[in-house]
């Protein structure tokens, strides 16, 4: 027979042991809100509250940096968060967030349909990654670069001058002729 101090152990190092099973078969995420600042968590609160569960996707990433710019991105040092709102809900929640968030609040699509908020200076963005409309470069040049500029620049003047030219000579041809 088992005394109850043993079954107790036996407990104790079977739940120890489920924890430390459940951990290694748990993905690994740097989704853990621990580290976040507690304006967030509460905003986060508000929006389960108002629209239902949320899932976090990414709140401290070491060492990153904001795409195109170089700048460390508030992840770096788990002032935002990135989620994904209820399904079918994501444009009340961004809107609602847009109105009612004071730090940034970023809104993704085109294959990353999720939501960025943290709490930095009032931003808001909206970037499309991968191939839409809004995130095609036009093969057209829109802009003419600095010399072609000035050379156009020089071509309209010169036109200009020559006009004037062929007026001031068929003003003096026809003061000659008279």
């Amino acid at each position: 027979m088992i005394n109850l101090r043993t079954r107790a152990m036996l407990r104790v190092c079977a739940l120890a042991l489920l924890a430390l099973l459940s951990s290694i078969a748990m993905p690994s995420t740097s989704a853990n809100a621990g580290c976040l600042p507690s304006s967030l968590v509460a905003k986060l609160n508000q929006v389960r509250a108002k629209f239902g569960p949320v899932q976090i996707i990414s709140t401290h990433r070491a060492g990153a940096r904001i795409a195109g710019t170089g700048r460390r991105s508030y992840h770096a040092s788990c002032r935002a968060v990135d989620f994904n709102p209820p399904r079918g809900k994501y444009g009340q929640v961004a809107a609602w967030l847009k109105r009612n968030h004071s730090g940034g609040v970023g809104t993704y699509s085109c294959g990353m349909h999720h939501i960025h908020i943290d709490n930095g200076p009032r931003v808001r963005f909206h970037k499309c990654q991968g191939s839409s409309r809004h995130a095609k470069r036009s093969s057209k040049r829109r802009h003419a670069s600095r010399h072609s500029r000035k050379s156009r620049k020089y071509a309209a003047s010169r036109s200009a001058r020559k006009q004037a030219d062929v007026k001031q000579r068929s003003s003096a041809r026809y003061a000659s002729a008279h």
